[in-house]
């Protein structure tokens, strides 16, 4: 019995000793497992003339139209990497590869879309993402929505101001980061990041900016970046926190489809205008990602947090896990979905409530991204956040609903 034809035409490639090279084996068969479709057929032709004759640009064309009809063609998404691989757009590329390997390629397929993935890594210069947008928000000052607390046992009314506030702010942010040396023994890692998020009432907008500098390691087959850290965040106009520390990441490839990451972040917080919730916080974070099929990228993370406030009361441990999947279903459109769910406890009685806060907290949100539409290399996305936040303190018992529309460009 014959294997499915998007199976039969994968593309065995092979990284030239240069790593930037890279050759096709046995094209002959192409036009026999893509004539299914003549139209298909002609722009998988085409996009085969462009490439060779170092096109790449209008290569990808050919080869996103032909997966925007249907995303399950495998050939086509290892052409498409390949092209991406070409105009060094690095973080695309390894995308297309990762869902590519979703298909159980024969193993010399497998092996050269793991060297691929492996050299895109390592000859990561720089990148720069920039984007401007408006987020809806039913809580923009993430308050509650009750008209009175319990304080030591009593009822008493909140002022309208402390309660939850809706707005819609226009957003900018951006993060960048380059890599010296890297090429080197100890390539030097820089990377800067922010955003501005302004309400029609300034008492509100929210803006924050922050960055990392430090060496990277190979280390057990992946790469450990070593990192010295800081954030600083404004509130209505005002610093709310600065933060300083350390930040270890770790990232590698395991077998022929998963990607393994692992960071532990070390900061001490100030607060501008208090000092009972300053101190030291540790956190760790792991995340995995695997093609759960040619067209679909599952993804799980988990982190637990340990915060150190001077005051025991603001102290507390938080646990944090979530999971979700984002799918190719053509016409360029990339839905994502993604579910967290996370439980703090704190070290002891909050003053004046004499009771100690302990949270659920649990997220949902959905997404989609339009990758084919742009406006000056602007792509398109919206995104809605449910989030829901239950609490032993009626203070902190919270419901949101947010918002996004993101004009992102990718440089």
């Amino acid at each position: 019995m014959k294997r499915p034809y998007f199976v039969r035409f994968l593309l065995a490639c092979t990284l030239g000793s240069a790593g930037t090279s890279v050759s096709a084996a046995s094209r002959s068969d192409s036009s026999e497992y893509l004539s299914i479709d003549p139209m298909i057929e002609r722009q998988f032709l085409d996009g085969m003339a462009q490439y060779l004759a170092r096109d790449y640009r209008s290569a990808e064309v050919s080869f996103r139209r032909i997966l925007d009809r249907d995303p399950s063609l495998l050939r086509v998404r290892l052409e498409l990497a390949r092209t991406l691989y070409m105009e060094k757009q690095d973080e695309q590329a390894d995308y297309q590869f990762r869902l590519a390997s979703a298909a159980s390629p024969p193993a010399m397929v497998a092996r050269n879309i793991v060297r691929f993935r492996e050299a895109i890594r390592a000859r990561r210069s720089w990148r720069f993402n920039f984007s401007v947008g408006l987020a809806p928000d039913t809580n923009i000052n993430s308050a509650t929505d009750k008209e009175t607390v319990d304080i030591y046992g009593l009822p008493f009314h909140l002022d309208p101001n402390a309660r939850a506030r809706s707005g819609t702010g226009a957003l900018v942010g951006g993060d960048a980061s380059v890599r010296f040396n890297r090429f080197g023994k100890v390539p030097v890692y820089i990377g800067a990041y922010g955003q501005w998020l302004r309400y029609g009432d300034h008492r509100f907008d929210d803006a924050y900016v922050g960055g990392n500098v430090g060496p990277e390691f190979g280390l057990a087959g992946g790469r450990l970046r070593v990192t010295a850290t800081g954030l600083k965040r404004w509130f209505g106009g005002r610093p709310l926190v600065a933060s300083f520390g350390t930040h270890f990441a770790f990232e590698r490839l395991i077998g022929n489809r998963s990607t393994f990451g692992a960071a532990v972040l070390i900061r001490h917080n100030d607060y501008a205008a208090r000092n009972d919730v300053d101190g030291w916080d540790v956190e760790g974070r792991a995340s995995f990602d695997r093609p759960l099929g040619s067209t679909t990228l599952g993804f799980a993370n988990a982190a637990i947090e340990r915060n150190l406030a001077k005051d025991p009361g603001q102290a507390f441990w938080r646990g944090r896990i979530g999971f979700g999947a984002l799918k190719e279903i053509g016409w360029g459109l990339r839905p994502q979905l993604s579910v967290t769910v996370a439980r703090q406890t704190n070290d002891g009685p909050l003053a004046p409530f004499g009771k100690t806060r302990r949270d659920w907290v649990m997220e949902g949100s959905v997404s989609i991204y339009k990758r084919d539409w742009n406006v000056s290399g602007f792509a398109p996305s919206l995104s809605l956040t449910l989030t829901r936040n239950r609490s032993t303190l009626s203070l902190y018992e919270q419901k949101r609903v947010r918002g996004e529309f993101r004009l992102t460009k990718a440089f």
